[in-house]
């Protein structure tokens, strides 16, 4: 029942999906958290429950504010071929060229990373520990939102190719049947990487996505031409329109084998860039001592 109604709201609300679900941002912030490195580690494990619980903050809201649904995505594709030359990385070049209302329609998601992560960085050398929370968390969940496949196309819900629901089956239902039963298992400490351009960096995620968003959406057509209807949907969904019907187990099976753990790899590399993103802002902020908001 919970799965069929966010797939009633998925379809009803363009670019407003759940993103990587609230279960796998939780685990990307608390698995980042353990990737920090001395001595920033320390803040970091001090505050971890409030960073995994702020960790959705930004999803929250996008309910609320119509702008920030635009700060999750990019449509690369909406700029011409890959790798999408014509579409400048730097912020001010960019609107020059496109204008502020072409961009936001498109999605500012590489933007944005860079905006919060110079926040953060100033946060840091305020020495504010409710900033620091605040734009690491928000950070964190932009920086996620920026590896999901299909926030880098415009056909993100595979609804330009008769796939609608496409979205919330690779990021929110497949993460819940075959990652959230499992035991979790922590990254090993010094797998984070440094930083030197966080705007080029974010555009290199985003162009990684949009790579792999194809390969999902092909991956997923061609399961729903091998499955017969009565194979590819749950028997008890059958009265309701296409969008809106249950996708079977067996369909997920397949799903699992053609991506050969590309959700669970992203996952991961969430989890790697955003503790890079908070070391980088750190490093940034030129190694800010945190040891006295540890007593506050």
């Amino acid at each position: 029942m919970i799965l069929s109604f966010w797939l009633l709201y998925f379809s009803l609300c363009p670019h407003c999906e759940s993103t990587w679900g609230f279960w796998a941002h939780r685990q990307i912030h608390r698995q980042a958290v353990y990737l920090m490195p001395s001595p920033v580690a320390e803040f970091f494990r001090a505050n971890v429950q409030e960073l995994v619980d702020r960790s959705v903050e930004a999803d929250e809201r996008r309910r609320i504010d119509p702008n920030e649904a635009p700060q999750h995505y990019i449509d690369l594709d909406r700029y011409g071929a890959y790798p999408f030359e014509q579409l400048p990385r730097d912020y001010e070049k960019a609107v020059e060229k496109f204008g502020y209302e072409r961009l936001k329609e498109n999605g500012l998601v590489p933007w944005r990373i860079a905006a919060f992560a110079d926040s953060l960085t100033n946060a840091f050398r305020e020495q504010n520990r409710e900033k620091i929370l605040y734009f690491a968390a928000n950070l964190g969940h932009y920086v996620a939102d920026a590896n999901v496949p299909l926030h880098a196309t415009e056909n993100y819900d595979g609804q330009l190719t008769g796939q609608k629901g496409l979205h919330a089956r690779w990021e929110t239902i497949y993460p819940q049947k075959f990652m959230l039963p499992r035991e979790t298992t922590y990254l090993e400490n010094g797998s984070i990487f440094i930083i030197d351009n966080i705007t080029e960096e974010a555009f290199n995620w985003s162009l990684e996505s949009y790579v792999l968003s194809q390969q999902v959406l092909a991956i997923d057509k061609q399961i729903q031409s091998e499955l017969s209807e009565e194979e590819l949907y749950e028997p008890n969904s059958s009265d309701a329109p296409p969008f809106r019907r249950n996708f079977s187990q067996r369909y997920y099976e397949k799903l699992k084998e053609k991506l050969n753990q590309m959700v669970e790899k992203r996952f991961e590399l969430s989890v790697i860039r955003v503790a890079s993103v908070w070391y980088f802002s750190w490093l940034k902020a030129e190694k800010p001592n945190l040891f006295n908001l540890l007593k506050n």
